[in-house]
């Protein structure tokens, strides 16, 4: 953890909250990162009871987990977790996407594509984490656009969930691959094509959740695994 924050007043448990989980958004916060209460105590300068509070929500919105004698830790999610993150996403952004296009006005259309200009902008030099935050922030607009409170908090936890699942499952360095999936959005909700978004809009999700490598075995930490082969066959 860094040293303790500067502030001039003692922040509160929303505040430490919406930090916390920005971390975990733009992936400066990844998956399996121990969560000391201690350490959260000396870098926000707040009780431990506070802290509890924070990482019950945390939990409650499943980015971080109480694991047995390690305390809290930044979530990992399994492939057939994120498998179910995505089925999640295109079934809750299917409505969304359905509203927003039915609602969007021109100024909302401006505001969506200053979002794909800056998340295109950082794509192209590479700084990944930002292209994703953005990327989510695109996502969370349309349902800003759409209006239904209780669906954005929604997607909103299930963003962050997909972060998680984008910082373990996509290689270092690599990103996600640049489409022009945002952009045609833009165009069908600001047409008010209502057919049109919610195609587009699954068959974005679907291909998000194919670049993950799923389906690659991780490598193991355990010890006697790495070296059983190479053992047995002295």
């Amino acid at each position: 953890m860094v040293a303790q924050l500067k502030r001039s007043k003692k922040p509160s448990e929303g505040w430490i909250y919406d930090q916390v989980f920005d971390a975990i958004l733009e992936q400066r916060l990844l998956p399996d990162t121990k969560l000391t209460e201690k350490d959260l105590c000396d870098v926000f300068g707040v009780s431990r009871t506070i802290i509890r509070k924070v990482l019950l929500r945390l939990s409650l919105d499943k980015v971080v987990k109480h694991r047995p004698n390690r305390g809290a830790v930044i979530a990992a999610p399994e492939p057939d977790e994120v498998r179910e993150i995505f089925e999640a996403r295109r079934l809750l952004e299917d409505g969304i996407v359905a509203e927003a296009a039915r609602k969007c006005t021109p100024e909302d259309a401006d505001v969506l594509t200053d979002i794909a200009s800056r998340e295109h902008a950082f794509i192209h030099a590479g700084e990944n984490s930002d292209a994703i935050r953005l990327s989510g922030d695109f996502h969370l607009r349309l349902a800003d656009i759409a209006g239904n409170r209780p669906l954005r908090e929604l997607l909103r936890q299930l963003v962050a969930q997909t972060s998680l699942a984008i910082a373990r499952y996509v290689p270092s360095g690599s990103g996600m691959c640049e489409n022009d999936d945002h952009d045609r959005l833009i165009a069908a909700i600001s047409e008010g094509d209502v057919r049109q978004s919610r195609d587009i809009m699954k068959r974005h999700l679907t291909a998000c959740e194919r670049r993950l490598m799923l389906d690659t075995p991780e490598g193991s930490k355990n010890l006697h695994a790495v070296f059983a082969d190479v053992v047995a066959a002295q």
